[in-house]
């Protein structure tokens, strides 16, 4: 297949698997916040929190040796994918260990990390033990195989992933509302996430051996010293872009649940359901790019890599300004539908002072910049680009720190989202220009233009919406669903008229025509093989 038959075979299959994901995922934390209330959303984020930054300890060994695969797939050199195979299980054994023995070390001090811990343990919850089951759940993800699955994203086959694992989502998920509704005890639901996990780890492994059934030969060679020196050289890089994210998206919660208690967090896990959940919708086209974008860059076709980042950027725009508008002008109305108007933040009081807090445009404005950092971080690891102006992570940690360690007591829960959103400023502005200079070798000049001409377009669709559908008085289902045509169509059509003319436009709308022609191809093909066996 070509690079694009698979990004788009990657695509469809990522679509079809986070929609279903999506959708139960809402319906799992209904029932979560029924039958077990709010608190256990803010101590389920909590904790998770907690892991995201002991997942540090991976060192960014997944996104470099990814990075050494593209070339060793293209060539189809065995030996060479074998060697760095094994490496990659050598280091994700240790990584899990670490993580086991940081989560251990971390159990005696939950007291002082938790604010309410002792309303916890009233609820008869059981705040070590429940970390620890977290604990296990992320360290056996290094354990238990879940480095082959790298293997088969890097050939770009990250479909055959996906459509396989749609049957351990679905029984997860039910199993877990099952958990939910019969027993209304959390540990077993944790305990029904492990079993999802580990499921998924093994099948992945599995479609790994089938797929690539050399990796499991014992081989004595190893990854020369010095070249050892050099991947170790990209990793203290990427250890610093991974704690940058992880600060900028792992601290809220622990913030948060420090000055103004776990109950004030569980309220914030459900912006961040709604703003993670659409993001995982958004970036699938990006995502289903990356590894083809990493395969054409090892070619060195600069030309054809230039063109396909102007595309890209066009895609992530537009699909992201969408998602922005939307969660900016619905964001409160659909968590009134779900699950109900009591979990709406409309302000935030500090001592004698309340201020109102627009938690959704901060969030909209916070998944806008989220669409140009994901397609950038995918191109900056896909081409390799892991040692080039490391102050950019360093500067957007300490900004979101900062700020937020003022603005949460201050404004609450928007404190967190302005934070992020100040951090990603420095992402945006500094990523470009390392990316233009060390890998498309051209200038970043054209890029900063045309993103200030989109954001303008998009600030004016937002506008537009917001005026719309405030004079579009409908309420309830109904009203959310005409609300959303509109944050859909009106910002749609804005990018195709005044895009359409672009090169970046024909471009897609070529390869779209290519697939569909290609497709009907196929099936004509299928259809005469067909007629011809009957006669």
């Amino acid at each position: 297949m070509t690079r694009t038959q698979n990004s788009f075979l990657n695509y469809l299959t990522g679509m079809g698997s986070t929609i279903t994901e999506v959708l139960l995922s809402f319906v799992t934390r209904s029932i979560f916040i029924r039958t077990l209330g709010e608190g256990y959303l803010g101590i389920e984020g909590y904790f998770s929190s907690i892991l995201s930054m002991l997942s540090l300890t991976e060192l960014g060994f997944g996104a470099a040796i990814v990075f050494k695969l593209y070339k060793p797939l293209e060539e189809g050199d065995q030996r060479r994918i074998q060697v760095l195979m094994k490496l990659y299980r050598q280091l994700y054994h240790i990584v899990g260990g670490v993580i086991v023995v940081f989560g251990l070390c971390l159990v005696p001090f939950l007291p002082q990390l938790i604010r309410d811990y002792d309303h916890l343990l009233e609820l008869g919850l059981k705040p070590g033990f429940l970390f620890l089951l977290y604990v296990f759940n992320s360290a056996s993800s290094y354990w238990f195989f879940a480095y082959k699955s790298a293997l088969v994203r890097a050939s770009q086959k990250t479909y055959l992933l996906t459509a396989s694992g749609y049957i351990i989502t679905l029984l997860g998920v039910l199993a877990q509302i099952l958990a939910l509704l019969l027993t209304k005890n959390f540990i077993v639901y944790v305990a029904v996430m492990i079993a999802q996990s580990l499921a998924r780890n093994l099948l992945y492994a599995a479609i790994c051996d089938r797929r690539f059934p050399y990796i499991r030969e014992k081989i004595d060679d190893r990854v020369s010293m010095e070249e050892l020196k050099e991947f170790f050289k990209d990793c203290s890089a990427l250890l610093i872009y991974k704690l940058n994210n992880v600060v900028i998206s792992g601290t809220d919660n622990l913030i948060l649940t420090g000055f103004v208690g776990i109950f004030t967090t569980g309220l914030y896990a459900n912006y961040v359901a709604i703003r993670a959940n659409l993001e995982r919708l958004l970036s699938i086209f990006v995502s289903s790019l990356k590894d083809s974008l990493g395969s054409l860059y090892s070619t060195g076709k600069r030309e054809w890599s230039r063109l396909a980042f102007r595309v890209v950027n066009l895609i992530s725009v537009w699909v992201f300004g969408v998602g922005a508008i939307g969660v900016a002008v619905l964001a409160d109305d659909f968590i009134t539908l779900w699950v109900g108007d009591r979990f709406v933040v409309r302000s935030f009081t500090a001592g004698s002072v309340t201020v109102a807090t627009p938690v959704a445009l901060w969030l909209g404005i916070e998944i806008y910049l989220d669409g140009h950092k994901t397609y950038l971080n995918y191109f900056r690891e896909a081409m390799g680009l892991f040692r080039q102006v490391m102050i950019r992570p360093i500067l957007g940690m300490l900004l979101n720190l900062v700020t937020c360690l003022w603005l949460v007591p201050r404004v609450g829960i928007a404190g967190c989202i302005i934070s992020t959103n100040v951090a990603a400023i420095a992402n945006l502005t500094l990523d470009p220009i390392i990316i233009h200079k060390h890998a498309l070798q051209a200038s970043s000049k054209g890029y900063f233009l045309r993103n200030v001409l989109y954001t303008l377009v998009v600030t004016a669709a937002w506008l537009l919406c917001r005026w719309l559908c405030a004079c579009i008085s409908l309420g309830g289902i109904l009203g959310f669903l005409v609300h959303g045509c509109v944050c859909v169509l009106v910002p749609s059509a804005l990018f195709g008229v005044l895009f359409c003319r672009t090169t970046e436009f024909r471009f897609l709308l070529k390869s779209i025509q290519g697939l569909l022609v290609k497709k009907n191809q196929l099936a004509s093909e299928a259809e005469d093989k067909g007629d011809a066996h009957e006669s």
